[in-house]
């Protein structure tokens, strides 16, 4: 994976700008990973999506949003598929951000504290989330860096 990019973070996503968001990346995805921190025995996405027969990994380096290894985290590489999105839609979506006066709060849908990476075909990174935050990482165009 190449995560040499700089990421925007986009925060404060709701439901319906997550599932345009992870639409808008479809037509260049060639890969997602999803990253259960807590774990994949038993989540509804281990068993739902099994019939894509992932790649499974325990463990994994820096990442988007994770400048340090986590070895205990499991990561699902999957190539892309509809079902995918589906699947993860149908969990409620990424998370659940709630704004409010008092302190903005993110909340766990039933997808939990899973991570979701989409890879082109030479592995870039086109988006990322950091589920647990609320938020969506999109790399910064190298000609908007300059």
């Amino acid at each position: 994976m190449s995560t040499n990019a700089e990421f925007l973070i986009i925060p404060a996503v709701d439901q319906a700008g997550q599932a345009t968001w992870m639409e808008s990346l479809r037509p260049r995805t060639t890969t997602i990973e999803l990253l259960f921190h807590d774990g994949d025995t038993d989540h509804p996405l281990t068993h739902g999506l099994a019939w894509l027969s992932p790649i499974r990994q325990v463990g994994v380096g820096a990442r988007p949003g994770y400048p340090g290894p986590q070895p205990n985290a499991v990561l699902h590489r999957y190539p892309y598929d509809r079902a995918i999105l589906h699947a993860l839609n149908g969990l409620g979506g990424l998370f659940e951000y709630v704004p409010a006066p008092t302190g903005d709060t993110v909340n766990f849908t039933r997808l939990g504290n899973v991570d979701v990476t989409f890879l082109d075909h030479s592995d870039t990174v086109l988006g990322s989330t950091v589920t647990h935050e609320g938020l969506i990482l999109s790399p910064v165009e190298a000609s908007a860096r300059t």
